[in-house]
């Protein structure tokens, strides 16, 4: 990281940076949020006949969010980055190429672990994003906390319960693109562009 210099506008970087990039950010969240809810519903109405055709998209789907939150995280001004952002489009894409090389009766078995971990990273990102948002005096700073709370408890219980969650897995599943779903589609309509 580079040493903190105290002539230089970090705030006016960010800002330019975010209004930048605001619109095109807002359209991928807004399509991606519907793919994630509508792969969720999809593995809710029929867990196991279309289980495999959801583990292809949802594989599909969670890589390019992972390649996404990676890039996010090389885009954004060094001063503000938040590690967690990485870390969590690191364990986004792994689990997505997970879902794409494993067979299916693995998958089920050994990625309730993932999960958790995916699910506490994601809570904790969530958490720096709505700061960043509230720092910034964005609306909605506050559906993020909420996300990113349920987020890091559904993770703990995975910990804790690692047999109860395998066996609910594909629902979990659903329930987890489901709200990741609807926290991108939310966070998209909030996006704004940034008033000096």
């Amino acid at each position: 990281m580079l040493p903190y210099d105290s002539d230089f506008d970090y705030r006016r970087e960010y800002v330019d940076r975010w209004n930048t990039g605001v619109h095109r950010a807002k359209i991928w969240m807004i399509v991606l949020g519907i793919v994630l809810v509508l792969a969720g519903v999809l593995s809710a109405v029929a867990p196991y006949g279309l289980y495999a055709f959801m583990q292809m998209a949802v594989g599909i789907a969670l890589l390019f969010h992972g390649v996404g939150q990676v890039a996010s995280y090389f885009g954004t001004p060094e001063f503000f980055r938040s590690s967690t952002l990485a870390v969590s489009g690191v364990l986004n894409a792994l689990l997505g190429v997970l879902f794409l090389t494993l067979p299916a009766y693995l998958t089920a078995s050994t990625l309730v672990f993932l999960l958790a971990f995916l699910f506490i990273v994601t809570g904790f990102e969530r958490l720096t994003f709505a700061r960043q948002m509230k720092y910034f005096q964005l609306p909605c700073a506050g559906a993020g906390t909420v996300t990113g709370v349920i987020n890091i408890v559904l993770g703990v219980v995975f910990i804790l319960m690692p047999m109860f969650s395998s066996i609910v897995l594909t629902y979990v599943i659903a329930a987890y693109l489901i709200v990741a779903g609807i926290t991108l589609i939310i966070e998209a309509f909030t996006l704004k562009r940034i008033e000096r």
